[in-house]
């Protein structure tokens, strides 16, 4: 594919940087402790971890193709819209995941969807992720019983509020949008913003914007649960405070990773869950256990390899199979979905 050559050395330089992360993270680790971690992990539990990252891609999936569904394109069989979303996660290592529109291009070459029709998509899951991590992570800070914390969710609550009643008013948002061009940095920028937004206000209208934020809260909270199984491989008793921790941990991790336009979140998202648990991994949150920095540094590792990198391999194997099955000339069957 053109759009995978032409961001080729940008994912390999993404998985040097990982390659730096990784060795960073081990000089500063004790690595004979993370050793005996690994040795002394519950290794039957790798089936259900990886289970849980399948279960986020399935519900995302459903997501990708509903919106499919809403934009018109009703004629893409439901397995080559499956391999088209999963081939996206081989460019999830380009900054800001700006590759994955790839998506949108095979699209067009499986049933002749314009780019433009299918492009809004990409960005309404950017989206709709994004609010449902931020709702993860704000349910990760019940487990913090303070009226500062009390506050931040007041907070994040009303942020939340705002930006979807925002969407559903075109009038507002275009004021808003107006009003962001007075700014120098943001005025350059706004013209992509505004031509999202107007290809993408079907999608952003109540009731698929609710399902869409419904499903991405129940995929993500997969891999949340997914983190909290590893911990307890390590050794963690389990708890719904160990759970509401991992939720505290994934969201603001993954969401700070994609609002820096990290590629694939590499060093923001490992310093953001392995700080998290070592902050918060001990009493008075979790009294039965305590989260070292070894056991933090392993998890972190193995909530990694789980998530990003299990999906960009598969990314890569599903691509493989979309440029042999696509160049095959075979049309995609009529579906009604």
């Amino acid at each position: 594919m053109e759009l995978f050559q032409k961001h080729k050395r940008k994912i390999f330089g993404s998985i040097l940087l990982a390659i730096v992360v990784y060795a960073v993270l081990l000089l500063i680790a004790d690595t004979s402790n993370l050793v005996a971690e690994l040795k002394d992990f519950q290794w039957e539990l790798l089936p259900i971890i990886i289970g849980l990252t399948l279960f986020n891609y399935a519900l995302r999936f459903v997501k990708w193709h509903w919106y499919l569904g809403v934009v018109g394109v009703k004629n893409l069989h439901w397995f080559d819209s499956l391999l088209i979303f999963l081939a996206g996660f081989s460019m999830t290592l380009t900054p800001g995941k700006a590759g994955e529109f790839l998506k949108a291009f095979l699209v067009k070459q499986r049933v002749d969807t314009p780019v433009a029709t299918t492009s809004p998509i990409i960005l309404a899951e950017r989206m709709t992720d994004g609010l449902a991590l931020l709702l993860l992570a704000a349910f990760g800070l019940l487990i913090f019983d303070s009226a500062t914390v009390r506050l931040v969710m007041l907070g994040v609550l009303i942020a939340a509020t705002f930006v979807v009643l925002l969407v559903q008013r075109r009038a507002w948002a275009e004021r808003v949008m107006r009003r962001m061009e007075r700014f120098p940095k943001l005025a350059t920028r706004m013209h992509h913003v505004q031509a999202f937004y107007a290809s993408a206000y079907d999608l952003l209208q109540f009731k698929p914007l609710f399902i869409a934020i419904f499903l991405g809260v129940i995929s993500w909270a997969g891999e949340c649960f997914a983190l909290a199984l590893i911990l307890v491989g390590l050794g963690i008793p389990f708890s719904w405070t160990l759970v509401a921790l991992s939720c505290f941990a994934m969201g603001f991790a993954t969401l700070a990773g994609s609002l820096l336009l990290v590629p694939g979140g590499l060093g923001v998202a490992e310093a953001s869950i392995g700080g998290l648990l070592v902050a918060f991994g001990k009493a008075p949150w979790l009294p039965a256990g305590t989260i070292t920095a070894s056991i933090a540094a392993v998890a972190t590792l193995m909530i990694r390899f789980a998530t990003l990198w299990f999906g960009f391999f598969l990314g890569l194997i599903c691509l493989g199979i979309v440029q042999r099955r696509f160049a095959t000339g075979s049309k995609s069957v009529p579906q009604n979905v």
